[in-house]
């Protein structure tokens, strides 16, 4: 890899001018400047273009879709046109911390082919605090937790985000990462704006997603997979962090529990139809 190697920012968007503006904005004020930005967008309705243009960044529109599309396709579009050494797949509601991508090139120099940043979550409301509750407690585990970073040949190499699963495709990436290099940990966070979550939406959420998994679990690479056993040893290991927080990890629990049976149901739906 280069001295000081381009680092290319992958952004699928859809509608989503609420937080564009502040994530490009975190990326701008990197004190690594050897940055790229591809926004892929699906023919969004609102400001999502305006915004993105003012930041001069690389914008490529994609066909609206009917329903719900994951990113994995936005994310290979854009880094069949990324320039950089180093592949970033950010959200577009995710604010980088100030020296995150320096921290990142540092550690990617290091016998290092893709990084896991944890995702410290801006909640507004009971539903989101108890979400981000849960997912502190997978900061550190690498069978939960997945890599946004990631050195282009590493992506070309596993040939990129599998486009027929329509769940999980996060969780697959990683497993394929971990096959063929080390998959280390940033420093910095990224800042995950959740705003204010729905319970009766994130369950319903998940009800979907079980339906589209049986592609994501024939894969060989998750027929040895246990999520719920390692969100359990995720829990107990935080057990002196969650009783400082008695009422929303009861929160979470209830939450994680109902999205788990929404999964379950979810998953025998789209197997018998």
């Amino acid at each position: 890899m280069q001295k000081n190697p381009l680092v290319s920012i992958i952004i699928p968007t859809y509608n989503s001018e609420k937080y564009l503006n502040a994530s490009l904005k975190s990326i701008k004020n990197q004190t690594y400047k050897k940055l790229e930005i591809i926004i892929v967008d699906q023919s969004s309705t609102d400001k999502t273009s305006i915004i993105a243009k003012k930041y001069k960044v690389k914008y490529i529109q994609l066909p609206a879709p009917k329903f719900y599309s994951p990113p994995s396709h936005s994310r290979n579009v854009g880094a069949k046109i990324a320039k950089g050494e180093i592949l970033y797949h950010l959200d577009s509601d995710m604010e980088l911390s100030k020296n995150l991508i320096s921290n990142a090139v540092d550690l990617l120099g290091h016998n290092c082919g893709a990084l896991i940043v944890h995702e410290k979550d801006l909640a507004i409301g009971f539903w989101a605090k108890c979400k981000a509750l849960e997912r502190r407690c997978y900061w550190g585990n690498d069978s939960i937790e997945s890599a946004r970073i990631v050195k282009k040949s590493i992506f070309t190499k596993i040939k990129g985000y599998d486009e027929t699963i329509s769940s999980g495709e996060d969780f697959d990436i990683q497993r394929r990462y971990k096959k063929i290099t080390k998959v280390g940990f940033c420093k910095n966070v990224v800042y995950h704006n959740l705003a204010q979550l729905n319970f009766r939406k994130m369950v319903i959420k998940k009800f979907n997603y079980g339906k589209t998994a049986k592609t994501f679990l024939k894969k060989k690479e998750h027929t040895n997979d246990n999520f719920i056993k390692a969100e359990f040893l995720a829990y107990i290991s935080h057990l002196p962090f969650l009783i400082k927080y008695p009422v929303h990890t009861l929160g979470f629990l209830i939450l994680r529990v109902s999205e788990i049976l929404a999964l379950t149901f979810g998953y025998i739906s789209g197997k018998n139809s």
